[in-house]
């Protein structure tokens, strides 16, 4: 049996003259290297599997985004859509109207993209964004107005340029959620204080956080 110098040199170094040792260092040695050359190969095809199956998700549900008819059927944990929303015709458009939109359009890519960020808020935030959620609903409902879906929003190709009203909130609202949970400018707990400050009974103050609010005289007496 050949050995590579390289292996034979370092079997020497590690066990000395000894020709059985040596041999025995060498095989334990190859058979080492080769074990770890399986596994990461293993882990590379393991990695290379996870992304495609990733990438596979992905294509599925932006197909599903595309064929959808009705929004509500598909973000089921939605608190915007939920019961407890009071945008009634914000409501009734993502589970009628939007049907008819082109799966291409601002609107529907601009609300769909919403509808993502609302779910991972409320992945990882829960309840704690709720009330935040529910005024975004509210703050679309008011802008959505009594205007055709078909006839203005579903024909607008760039927010910037529109005029819009609701496409100009709802990318507003896109971006503001986007900020709040990725850029985190300020948190409280780990929590975005535009969540916390959402909702009146989450609220905290000072005393809250455990601070003594201390008055001073500054006047003094000379």
């Amino acid at each position: 049996m050949g050995f590579a110098r390289e292996d034979a040199n370092a079997s020497v170094l590690a066990c000395g003259d000894n020709p059985d040792k040596c041999m025995v260092w060498i095989v334990s040695h190859l058979e080492e290297k080769q074990f770890l050359s399986d596994l990461n190969q293993a882990s590379i095809e393991s990695e290379l599997s996870k992304r495609a199956e990733e990438k596979e998700l992905k294509a599925q549900e932006h197909e599903t985004m595309k064929k959808a008819k009705a929004f509500t059927a598909l973000f089921t944990t939605s608190y915007m859509l939920s019961a407890d929303s009071s945008a009634i015709k914000l409501k009734a458009m993502l589970s009628d109207a939007i049907g008819d939109v082109d799966p291409d359009s601002l609107l529907r890519v601009a609300l769909t993209k919403l509808l993502k960020l609302e779910a991972q808020a409320i992945k990882w935030y829960k309840e704690s964004s709720k009330c935040y959620l529910l005024q975004v609903a509210e703050r679309l409902e008011a802008s959505f107005g009594a205007h055709d879906v078909l006839q203005c929003c579903s024909k607008i190709s760039n927010a910037a340029t529109s005029s819009c009203a609701f496409v100009a909130t709802l990318h507003d609202e896109e971006r503001h959620l986007s900020k709040a949970l990725f850029d985190m400018p300020e948190n409280h707990g780990g929590v975005p204080i535009v969540f916390l400050k959402a909702d009146k009974d989450m609220q905290f103050s000072l005393d809250d956080d455990g601070f003594e609010v201390v008055e001073l005289d500054l006047t003094g007496d000379d």
